[in-house]
């Protein structure tokens, strides 16, 4: 079965739309290396680039903390002198989030893998 975000209502998301999105701000601060992080909204687990393509539309204001978070990981302003919505933070750590998944496919296999594979 595929899961589905909640919908946006003519550019607004609700409320766990939202707070998954920070979520998802917070899991790409912290991810270092494996797989992509998830979060959960409604008992059900996305990935973070799932939620930040579903953002891209947003038109509801950031808040402070989310706008913060993302100027850390970017290290510079850019949201404050824009209007600071969702879909401008979508479209700001989405390449970061693409980044780091082209990077996770292109990391060579851990050699307990390798190994398995070439027996086959």
């Amino acid at each position: 079965m595929q899961k589905v975000l909640p919908g946006l209502d003519e550019g607004h998301a609700p409320i766990a739309l939202q707070n998954a999105f920070h979520d998802a701000v917070e899991a790409l601060e912290d991810w270092v290396d494996g797989e992509e992080p998830e979060v959960r909204i409604e008992g059900a687990h996305y990935p973070i680039s799932m939620i930040f393509t579903h953002m891209r539309a947003c038109t509801d204001l950031l808040p402070h903390r989310t706008r913060d978070t993302i100027e850390t990981i970017v290290d510079r302003n850019v949201l404050r002198s824009g209007a600071g919505l969702y879909a401008d933070g979508a479209r700001i750590v989405l390449p970061l989030c693409d980044e780091r998944l082209e990077r996770l496919q292109q990391a060579p296999a851990p050699v307990g893998m390798a190994l398995s594979q070439s027996c086959i």
